[in-house]
């Protein structure tokens, strides 16, 4: 439930300066058709601002960062899992998105075990694409 959500010529917009500053990641559609993912859920977004403040009651968390993501700093990752107390698993490789879409059975069984059952990966956790 993103917040806020931007509006079609936001979204447009931005796109334009991503294009702009990293032209690798243009996927080649036109740029008015953009819109916002959350654009079109069926619900208001469910929070007044963008980050948790205070104490969150939060679930065991597992974050998933690739060393060679095009899209997403590795680095990013790390910082994201530290700062919500959890765990991180390290995929090696170059992709983005490797979260269930692939059949890297090391993957997909960390996350299955995650999302069924909350259980996290043991600290260092590695897999290779």
């Amino acid at each position: 439930m993103d917040w806020p959500r931007r509006t079609p010529a936001e979204q447009t917009e931005m796109i334009r300066q991503i294009r702009k500053a990293a032209p690798i990641v243009d996927d080649g559609r036109p740029l008015e058709q953009s819109h916002h993912a959350c654009e079109a859920w069926p619900k208001p977004p469910s929070r007044t601002g963008p980050w948790l403040t205070g104490d969150a009651d939060l679930p065991p968390t597992l974050t998933v960062s690739t060393t060679g993501d095009v899209a997403t700093p590795y680095q990013a990752g790390v910082d994201l899992a530290k700062m919500l107390g959890g765990s991180l698993l390290t995929v090696e490789g170059e992709q983005h998105g490797v979260s269930l879409v692939g059949r890297n059975a090391c993957i997909n069984d960390i996350l299955l075990d995650y999302l069924i059952d909350l259980k996290t990966p043991p600290e260092g956790a590695r897999c290779v694409l």
